[in-house]
């Protein structure tokens, strides 16, 4: 890049790009359309607090079962009295999209007025409430007793459609489910449960029907609605949905980068590597070995088998790299996947609990709960999502969704040298987008986003000739 001096890049950009932008054009990062944030009461009354609001925030993750929301807004017209908003489910619906963009339409129930600071001149103050979806008020206030025989995915839908269903307009509110389980039907009874939490229950039991191996299904929800899934169907889509970049900053504010907007909307502002791996904590919760003991008390039998993350790896699908899908450590010095004894297991088990009944008919299923086949491997899956973990604020984008696979593209983070601008190979990469807070105030939209890989782009070396000298009084050195 050539050297230009700051006041003639501002003249070059105000030359290429007009000072007005189009109604409907993007004017920058952090930019966004807000076309409502409307707030109804049981009683009837109703009010659009689009033009007071302070901050919004609104929350989906994807191993929690609903979305929720928080709202502050500058009240002067004593709105929480007279509307009235004291946390009886008033219905709160938040439009907004980033422009050029459709609409995005999240309805939440308000459950609480957390705050209500009055000013000192007692002409205003400043409320702010919490929402969640509907349908978590429709779990506390209903319980499943029944028993089942059948599929378990058809478990799950009739479930939610007995007691979760919503007759609310936006997609938020439908059920999906996004992958089959296997074919052999189960008997179970619902022991006057929470739906949610019998549907968690079950998503623990569930076994994918094309791939047997994958046992990672979650019950989440985002703006497309409920989704009943594995997190192997989350890594089919092999192109990201949006690249971010993580540059340091003497390449970032050279004078000839002012006001790009398509590198800013892109542009990581900050960036937390959360968990880089716990590798303790992974043998601890039996993401590498893993063993069980089933004991039929009836049959006077018992049977152990065992779980290696190096034999099983390969079984299932991860999150899709660009080169290459790489083992999350180094491969050939993995002696952690040879120690089962770490991670034990005991589950009782009765072959002829549940059979053909002589009074009442009914199907024999020998192997209902099939510990051995779900539970050591859904103990490693569900840890290997969490291997490496950054977190990363980056401007809004009103299309960003949890369960979304996107791109990073970090420099590496070490003293200066030719290879500077050179890629992180290690911290490159896909990445699943696990949780994303969207953060809304009038000066702009911003989202800070969980992003959790399962492998490497590149395989880490099995052996190093790294050498390297720390000096504080003379200039680090890397040979």
């Amino acid at each position: 890049m050539s050297d230009i001096d700051q006041k003639e890049a501002v003249n070059l950009w105000d030359k290429e790009n007009p000072i007005q932008t189009a109604p409907d054009g993007y004017a920058g990062d952090n930019d966004y359309k807000l076309k409502s944030i409307e707030i109804v009461s049981p009683s009837g009354g109703k009010v659009d607090v689009s033009r007071i609001f302070t901050n919004m925030k609104m929350y989906e993750d994807l191993l929690s079962n609903t979305m929720s929301c928080s709202l502050s807004f500058q009240d002067t017209n004593n709105i929480v009295r007279h509307l009235p908003i004291i946390g009886q489910q008033e219905k709160l619906t938040i439009t907004w999209a980033i422009p050029g963009e459709k609409d995005v339409v999240l309805e939440f129930d308000i459950y609480a007025v957390v705050t209500r600071n009055i000013s000192d001149t007692g002409k205003q103050q400043m409320i702010t409430v919490r929402g969640v979806s509907s349908e978590q008020f429709k779990n506390i206030h209903t319980r499943v007793s029944k028993s089942f025989y059948k599929k378990i995915d058809e478990m799950v839908s009739e479930i939610f459609t007995e007691h979760l269903e919503d007759s609310g307009s936006s997609d938020q509110h439908k059920l999906n489910i996004d992958v089959k389980t296997d074919s052999e039907k189960r008997k179970f009874i619902i022991p006057n449960w929470h739906p949610f939490d019998a549907i968690n229950w079950l998503a623990d039991r569930s076994q994918g029907e094309e791939n047997p191996e994958a046992c990672h299904f979650i019950f989440y929800q985002n703006r497309e609605g409920f989704h009943f899934s594995t997190i192997e169907k989350l890594f089919e889509e092999k192109d990201p949905k949006m690249a971010y970049y993580y540059t340091p900053r003497k390449y970032r504010e050279r004078p000839g980068w002012f006001r790009d907007p398509g590198f800013e909307s892109r542009n990581i502002q900050r960036l937390i590597i959360d968990e880089p791996g716990d590798r303790l904590s992974e043998n601890i919760q039996g993401m590498y070995a893993s063993k069980i003991l089933t004991h039929d008390i009836v049959r006077k039998k018992y049977e152990y088998k065992e779980y290696s993350m190096k034999d099983s790896f390969k079984k299932t699908k991860h999150v899709p790299q660009p080169d290459k899908e790489s083992y999350p450590i180094a491969e050939s010095l993995d002696e952690f996947s040879d120690k089962p004894d770490t991670f034990w297991n005991f589950c009782p088990i009765h072959k002829n609990l549940n059979q053909e009944n002589e009074l009442h008919g009914g199907d024999t299923v020998e192997q209902n709960e099939k510990y051995s086949e779900w539970l050591l491997k859904r103990k490693s899956l569900m840890r290997q999502v969490g291997g490496m973990i950054i977190n990363v604020e980056v401007s809004g984008d009103s299309r960003r969704k949890c369960g979304d696979v996107v791109n990073l593209r970090l420099t590496p983070l070490q003293p200066g040298s030719k290879e500077d601008e050179n890629l992180d190979k290690y911290l490159c990469g896909n990445y699943l987008v696990t949780s994303i807070e969207h953060k809304v105030t009038p000066d702009g939209y911003v989202m800070s986003m969980e992003l959790s890989k399962d492998n490497q782009n590149e395989a880490y070396p099995s052996s190093s000739d790294f050498v390297g000298s720390i000096d504080k009084n003379k200039a680090n050195t890397v040979e």
